[in-house]
């Protein structure tokens, strides 16, 4: 062998050394300290906001503009950050059982940045984090009570009357329920719903059925005087734990799988963060209150009255019929929690005539900020809002922190 040839090849094995040194260091670095300085991974809710308004554990975020120039979306797709703004301003409804940060996940899969981008003004209802001595909270609380004074400081904030809702899940039917609720709200100009089960016995294969099947015992029961509300509602209470377990089973491989890949990418700096912030959301979540849980159990569950138009709130009647704002709504065409059928139910209940529901590609987590989302869920709900959300310069709001 001559001399330069070796040379060579002792540079190629010392590299090739180097590099598995440096690759096997990130490995454990990476799979020591995602476990014990897990915070340092987590990449979501990191938008400028201020919070405008608190009442107990539920608070209303405004984001602020965006002062870079361009947004770069996951895919490499690059968006000119719009200067003018629309008149209408957007809140966005979280649904409970998760925190509201996953309107806000990553910097380049972020519902909040993506509407900004676009030129909206953007608000988020946060329900907070409910424990065990917050099991009381019930659809009356939220609707009745937050959801008012909720949209009252926005509209205070934004000095804009009309609002624009957009809810996920069960934020999409809080949403419905609220204007079923308040007739007298003329001035929730638009309603974007996305994977909102409005009809509970179409839901699922699984749940749906069951729930038509024990609606007919149940209402012999209630004949003899029995009621569920009569149980206390911490037996309803649902610890955030049973809930990231039941989520998981929705689609247990899927849970092997990104696990695996996790392993092996373990020495990738970026792939451990995004995979730790996604992981966040299904491992990491919030109570469900009991009494909310026992309500939803009740009325939607058993006995379907969503679906059938009429749902009794506290002392009010939400009478869907009443609603007239502007409506778009999503199902995911892989969705194993909410089923085409349960979300599609909407179009039937409510008075509006401008209305549309789309199908589109993605489990129950993926129609809503999955990787297809950005070109399916949020550019159509970006142009139908645009069209109904009177455009014209709006002065940028100035920071509590000046």
């Amino acid at each position: 062998m001559r001399y330069g040839d070796f040379i060579l090849m002792t540079t190629s094995k010392i590299e090739q050394a180097t590099r598995f040194a440096k690759t096997s260091a990130a490995f454990v670095r990476n799979a020591v300290q995602r476990r014990i300085n897990k915070e340092n991974y987590i990449l979501s809710d990191k938008t400028d906001n201020e919070v405008i308004f608190q009442d107990g554990i539920m608070s209303v975020k405004y984001y602020r503009p965006l002062t870079e120039d361009t947004l770069v979306l996951e895919g490499g797709q690059t968006l000119h950050v719009r200067r003018r703004r629309f008149a209408i301003p957007l809140v966005m409804v979280p649904p409970l059982g998760v925190f509201a940060w996953i309107f806000d996940l990553l910097a380049d899969r972020s519902l909040v940045r993506y509407f900004l981008a676009h030129g909206f003004e953007v608000y988020l209802i946060d329900w907070g984090k409910p424990t065990i001595d917050d099991a009381g909270l019930s659809l009356e609380n939220y609707t009745l009570d937050w959801f008012p004074k909720a949209l009252a400081a926005i509209r205070e904030h934004s000095e804009s009357d009309e609002v624009s809702l957009l809810g996920y899940c069960m934020g999409g039917l809080l949403s419905l329920m609220y204007l079923a609720a308040h007739p007298e709200d003329k001035n929730v100009a638009n309603l974007i719903t996305i994977a909102s089960p409005v009809d509970m016995h179409k839901m699922n294969p699984i749940t749906g059925p069951i729930s038509q099947l024990l609606s007919i015992p149940a209402s012999m029961i209630r004949k003899r005087g029995f009621q569920l509300h009569q149980i206390a509602d911490e037996r309803f209470h649902v610890d955030g734990k049973v809930l990231s377990w039941m989520f998981k089973m929705t689609n247990p491989l899927g849970v092997v799988s990104s696990y695996v890949e996790l392993i092996r990418n373990l020495s990738d700096d970026d792939y451990v963060a995004r995979y730790m912030t996604m992981n966040e959301w299904f491992t990491n979540m919030p109570d469900y209150p009991g009494a909310t849980v026992q309500e939803m159990m009740r009325k939607m569950g058993l006995y379907n009255r969503m679906a059938k138009g009429k749902l009794n709130i506290g002392n009010r009647v939400a009478d869907f019929s009443n609603i007239t704002a502007n409506i778009l709504a999503f199902a995911g065409d892989n969705d194993k929690i909410v089923s085409i059928g349960g979300a599609r139910a909407i179009m039937t209940v409510v008075s509006s005539t401008d209305k549309t529901f789309h199908i589109v590609p993605g489990g129950h987590a993926g129609v809503f900020t999955g990787s297809k989302a950005v070109h399916t869920t949020w550019s159509i709900s970006k142009d139908w809002l645009q069209l109904r959300s009177k455009a014209y310069p709006r002065p940028v709001k100035k920071s509590n922190k000046e």
